[in-house]
């Protein structure tokens, strides 16, 4: 873990409902689920956020049309907790995050319609692996762009992480 002193709660955001493995419910709305990852013994986003260092790892399922009030009570959830990383692109609107990183794949040749509309507001840019021909699709001339494998991150970008999560460093 890049910051191993820092106490995460990571949360995934998906429009996919279904009966997560290893998790217990905390909270529950019409059309959308709170679930808290209790295991690392499968290969859900969630379990990788506790595998990577994560204290806590949460998974929000919600319709589109009920993401406001899911976030309002994940607000509620995430309270006393510190610092926060988020997995989503339709919940920045939501949840004015302090910094949007918006991760790029080369493997993928469109983005999500909630992804693209997160481009201006981005912060920065992570594209997965060194083939930065992704980034010629986006106008992100004025903002960072940094790479990022699974060993390995761009010790720039680990600045800009320190800088922002600030003293939990």
């Amino acid at each position: 873990a890049a910051f191993p002193r820092v106490r995460w709660t990571a949360v995934k955001i998906t429009n996919h409902l279904h009966a997560p493995q290893h998790c217990e419910m905390v909270e529950t709305g019409d059309g959308w689920t709170i679930w808290k990852q209790n295991s690392t013994k499968d290969h859900s986003d969630t379990a990788r956020f506790l595998t990577s260092g994560a204290n806590r790892g949460l998974l929000v399922q919600s319709r589109e049309s009920s993401l406001s009030e899911a976030c309002a009570s994940l607000q509620s959830e995430l309270a006393s907790a510190s610092t926060v990383i988020v997995e989503s692109a339709s919940a920045a609107d939501v949840l004015d995050p302090t910094l949007l990183l918006v991760l790029l794949d080369p493997a993928q040749s469109d983005f999500k319609q909630s992804a693209r509309q997160q481009f201006e507001r981005a912060d920065a840019f992570i594209v997965r692996s060194a083939n930065f021909e992704v980034i010629e699709q986006i106008d992100c001339t004025k903002k960072p762009v940094f790479a990022a494998s699974p060993h390995h991150l761009d010790p720039a970008l680990l600045f800009m992480l320190e800088a922002k999560v600030g003293s939990n460093a």
